[in-house]
C-alpha cells in the first residue's frame, strides 16, 4: 500500500475529526495564537490589536466616501471577534463563523458580517441527501485568523462537504479579507501590482518550495494560473497560496500550501496598499516554510535549502511510523541529516524515547524526530546537523 494512499485516509480523519469538535475549537492566529483563544457562542471575546488593514468593500460594494492613502489610517476602533454558529441535524451541518464588532462604520460592519456568515454557510442542502444512511451528507465549517493589525484582519475557512454515497469527501478553503479602515471586502487582486512577471516570479518561488515534487504528480508544472493569484491569503510575514486537491496533485496530497515572503515577492505586490495599512513588505526572511501533505510544517534557513534533499520514505509494515519524511545533504553520498515521524499514539509508547524526540500531539498522533550520528569527516554535515536542525525543529508546527 502506497503512503500517499495511507496519508489521504489519515488526512480525511484528522480533518472529520476537527471538524466534529469545531465548537470546542479555537480558531488561532498563526501569528498571534496566545491571543486568538475563543468561546462557543461568542461568549469570549478577543482583541484586534495585532491586526492589519487594505482598501476594501463590505461584499463587494466600495464605499464612496474612502479616499486613497499611503499612509495608514487611525480610526481608534477597539475591535472584538466573536463567534456564532449554526447547526442541523437533517443534514448534518456544523458550522463555526466570525462576527466583528467595534467598527464605527456600523453599516459597513453589518454588510461584512453579513459576508462572513454567508462564506460560512457556503452547503447546498438540496444536494445533501442519505443515499447510504450509514454515512449521511455533512457539511463542516470552522475558520481561523491569519492575520490581523488595526487595519486588516485576514480569515480563513476550512470546508469540508460530503455527499452520501461518495467515495470521499472535498475539502475547500475560503480567505476573506476585511479592511477594517474602509468598512469592505478586500478582492485579492488588490494586493498585486499588475506587473506581467507576477506568475512566473511566484511559480518559480512555488517551485523552490515543492521539495517532495509534488506538482510533478499530473503532469510537467510549468506555471501558477491567473486563477491561483485568488488563492491566497495574508500571514505576518508574507502571503500563502494554496493549491485544492486535483488542481496539480492528486486528492490524497491534501490541500498544497506555499508560503511567499514578502520581501520574496515585493517587485509583484501593491505597495501603496500595504504601506496604507502598516505592513513593512520589505523586511528579509531567512528562512523558507516546507509545508509537508501530511499535515505540519518547518522552516529551512535560506542558505541551506539548495544543499538538501527531502524523501518521503514509502510505507511498509516493518516500520512502526505512519509515515516518514527524511533530510539529506546533497552529495554523492548523501548522509541523512534528520527525519520527521508521524506514530499512532499506541505505537509511540513502545519506541526507545533517546532515539525520537516528541514534537506535538494531535488526534491521536504522535509527531516526533531523529537526528541522525554526526560525521566527523564532514563538516558542512556537521554544521547542519549540530547549529541547525536543533532551530529547523523550533519552527516545526501541526496544521490541525
Amino acid at each position: 500500500m502506497k503512503l500517499k494512499w495511507t496519508l489521504a485516509l489519515a488526512l480525511v480523519v484528522f480533518f472529520t475529526a476537527g471538524c466534529s469538535g469545531m465548537q470546542e475549537k479555537r480558531p488561532v492566529s498563526e501569528q498571534t495564537q496566545d491571543n486568538q483563544s475563543k468561546k462557543k457562542g461568542g461568549q469570549q471575546e478577543k482583541s484586534a490589536d495585532e491586526t492589519e488593514k487594505p482598501n476594501a468593500q463590505p461584499g463587494s460594494t466600495t464605499d464612496p466616501q474612502v479616499k486613497p492613502s499611503n499612509q495608514p489610517k487611525t480610526t481608534n476602533q477597539t475591535i472584538k471577534i466573536h463567534d456564532e454558529s449554526i447547526e442541523k441535524d437533517a443534514p448534518i451541518i456544523n458550522i463555526t463563523y466570525p462576527q466583528i464588532e467595534g467598527m464605527k462604520n456600523k453599516n459597513a460592519q453589518a454588510q461584512i458580517n453579513d459576508t462572513l456568515k454567508k462564506k460560512a454557510n457556503a452547503a447546498d442542502e438540496s444536494q445533501m441527501t442519505n443515499e447510504d444512511p450509514s454515512k449521511p451528507s455533512s457539511f463542516d465549517s470552522i475558520y481561523k485568523i491569519t492575520f490581523q493589525n488595526d487595519h486588516l484582519i485576514s480569515f480563513v475557512y476550512d470546508q469540508y462537504f460530503y455527499l452520501s454515497g461518495a467515495a470521499h469527501g472535498m475539502p475547500s478553503r475560503v480567505p476573506i479579507l476585511v479592511d477594517l479602515d474602509n468598512g469592505r471586502i478586500v478582492e485579492a487582486k488588490e494586493l498585486f501590482n499588475g506587473s506581467p512577471q507576477t506568475q512566473r516570479l511566484i511559480s518559480n518561488l512555488v517551485v523552490k518550495q515543492d521539495v517532495f515534487h509534488t506538482l510533478e504528480a499530473m503532469g510537467e508544472f510549468k506555471q501558477i494560473s491567473s486563477d491561483d493569484l485568488l488563492q491566497v491569503y495574508l500571514t505576518k510575514d508574507g502571503i500563502m497560496m494554496y493549491f485544492p486537491p486535483y488542481e496539480y496533485a492528486s486528492f490524497a496530497e491534501g490541500t498544497l500550501q506555499y508560503h511567499l515572503s514578502f520581501s520574496d515577492i515585493q517587485s509583484v505586490l501593491n505597495d501603496a496598499f500595504f504601506q496604507s495599512h502598516g505592513i513593512m513588505i520589505s523586511k528579509s526572511i531567512a528562512s523558507t516554510m516546507i509545508y509537508v501533505s501530511e499535515g505540519y510544517h518547518f522552516s529551512i534557513p535560506k542558505e541551506w535549502l539548495d544543499r538538501l534533499t527531502f524523501e518521503r520514505a514509502d510505507y511498509s509494515d516493518s516500520h512502526k511510523w505512519i509515515s516518514e519524511v527524511n533530510v539529506y545533504f546533497k552529495s554523492a553520498d548523501k548522509p541523512l541529516l534528520f527525519s520527521f515521524h508521524m506514530y499512532e499514539k499506541q505505537e509511540w509508547t513502545s519506541l526507545n524515547a533517546e532515539a525520537e524526540v516528541k514534537l506535538a500531539e494531535e488526534n491521536e498522533i504522535i509527531y516526533s524526530y531523529s537526528v541522525a550520528q554526526i560525521p566527523q569527516n564532514n563538516l558542512q554535515v556537521n554544521d547542519f546537523i549540530k547549529n541547525v536542525v536543533p532551530e529547523v525543529v523550533k519552527t516545526f508546527q501541526v496544521e490541525f
